[in-house]
């Protein structure tokens, strides 16, 4: 039996995807909203996707007849060392083949555009969780997700202030402190990933705070989900951070911790934060696709026969 294979999507063929979405309606990975990369791989079509505000994006599909066995859409991130998958569907309930062939679609694609890493985020204890791992994603590590106290407290005077641009290698450099070093080396040993993985984060608002000439903690915080970094937390610095949290993330927002961030999952507890679940962050590392030319010139060099 042939190995199932998946194609990427050309504009028109990814705008056409939209009668058919509500077929597609098992979710395998959808930890962002895909509306939007779904018209503008439609608008592609007509030159428009030029417009800074468009990502570019790449649709995967799985033929099944006319219509198709499952979808998927990946990303680039900022700097275009990393792209992510931030959308799979699947006719059926269960079909690692098609999610195997989708996924391995994705990387083939992105490493001919590139790309270094691919990165993908799915619920702990899915059953399409093998399948991610037979194309070669494989998990690294755990991220708890934390709905926000109903009555949380009122927000206090903070030492945060609003990042710039200028704080990107700062902020770099308290990931390096405040991450440990096996999952920096799958997720971003440098900083050209690390902007990729900061942007997968979708954050609408950043800030920090100061210490000692360097950058002591980020928070995060974007539509839906917020995120920090406190190097050494202690008690004052990582109110501060869930007071700011709080404060302009949603009532219907989430925290996102990391299983390493230990201090900060138990003083979640301890402010009421509700434990929603937990994703897997999968990552895979790409080769760079280089085609080599089957045959190149080679000077000819003219030599004087001996007598």
């Amino acid at each position: 039996m042939p190995e199932l294979r998946a194609d990427a999507l050309s504009p028109l063929d990814a705008a056409r995807l939209w009668a058919q979405l509500h077929r597609l309606d098992t979710e395998v990975i959808a930890t962002r909203s895909v509306d939007r990369l779904f018209v503008s791989a439609g608008l592609a079509a007509t030159g428009l996707s030029r417009l800074p505000h468009f990502p570019r994006t790449a649709v995967f599909g799985v033929k099944r007849g006319l219509g198709y066995r499952g979808v998927s859409v990946a990303r680039e991130l900022a700097g275009g060392a990393g792209w992510e998958v931030v959308s799979l569907r699947l006719v059926r309930d269960t079909d690692n083949e098609a999610v195997v062939a989708l996924l391995t679609a994705a990387c083939r694609e992105t490493a001919q555009r590139k790309a270094r890493m691919i990165y993908l985020r799915i619920a702990e204890g899915s059953p399409h969780v093998e399948a991610v791992r037979h194309s070669g994603i494989m998990a690294y590590a755990l991220e708890h997700l934390h709905a926000l106290p109903m009555n949380g407290e009122a927000h206090r005077e903070t030492s945060f202030r609003s990042a710039s641009g200028l704080d990107r290698h700062g902020i770099f450099r308290l990931y390096c402190r405040a991450v440990p070093e096996n999952v920096r080396r799958q997720e971003a040993p440098t900083q050209q990933e690390w902007r990729a993985v900061l942007d997968s984060y979708e954050c609408d608002k950043e800030f920090v705070l100061e210490h000692d000439g360097s950058l002591h903690a980020w928070v995060g915080v974007g539509a839906r989900e917020a995120r920090m970094l406190i190097d050494s937390p202690n008690e004052r610095t990582t109110d501060e951070a869930f007071d700011l949290v709080e404060a302009a993330l949603g009532e219907h927002g989430v925290l996102v911790l990391a299983e390493h961030q230990i201090a900060p999952q138990r003083i979640a507890a301890e402010r009421g934060y509700t434990p929603l679940g937990t994703r897997l962050m999968c990552a895979r590392r790409l080769a760079i696709l280089n085609p080599l030319k089957e045959a190149s010139a080679v000077p000819v060099i003219e030599t004087v026969p001996l007598r």
